[in-house]
């Protein structure tokens, strides 16, 4: 369980520094090596988001892990091509349903003080994002990106930190 954790917090600190790479490059529909970028991205913030997970799984109790499984079926649903059916952009309800439920477990996070500064960034992310959309202003999106891959960054970097310091310990 221990190797599960530290692979999700380095692949969520590798997810959320691509995501606020990302944010930078101009989407251009239909470029393969833009997909299978956020692609990649996807796939890191999922096991991020497991391994976010599984370090306060104990601590968050059941509502804990019922916003995780919300957050966790959001995020995969738009892992992979972006599809469309029935007149319904399953890449932005699948963002919105992760975001929601990303919060929700923040805020279960905060009440048990578990990755605090993350949650924080979180919420906020959601609130960027709703915002954004609410204005159709693009700087809400692109702040929402920012947001959630920061505190990607930052709760993979919390749960790596005790390892990095026992190295360091080590070596001295």
């Amino acid at each position: 369980m221990h190797r599960l954790v530290r692979f999700g917090a380095a692949a969520g600190v590798l997810g959320g520094l691509l995501r606020i790479a990302s944010g930078f490059v101009p989407y251009q529909p239909e470029q393969a090596w833009l997909e299978a970028l956020y692609g990649v991205i996807d796939v890191c913030l999922l096991f991020g988001l497991l391994g976010f997970y599984l370090a306060s799984a104990e601590k968050l109790g059941v509502a804990g892990m019922a916003l995780f499984a919300v957050a966790l079926a959001g995020l995969a649903s738009i892992v992979g091509p972006d599809a469309q059916m029935f007149g319904v952009d399953f890449y932005r309800v699948g963002a919105l349903v992760f975001l929601v439920g990303l919060a929700g477990l923040s805020v279960q996070m905060l009440l048990k003080r578990q990755l605090v500064a993350s949650a924080w960034l979180w919420i906020a992310a959601l609130a960027s994002s709703l915002a954004g959309a609410a204005l159709q202003a693009p700087l809400g999106i692109l702040g929402a990106g920012m947001l959630l891959g920061a505190g990607y960054v930052l709760a993979g970097l919390m749960i790596l930190r005790p390892r990095i310091v026992e190295k360091q310990m080590a070596a001295a």
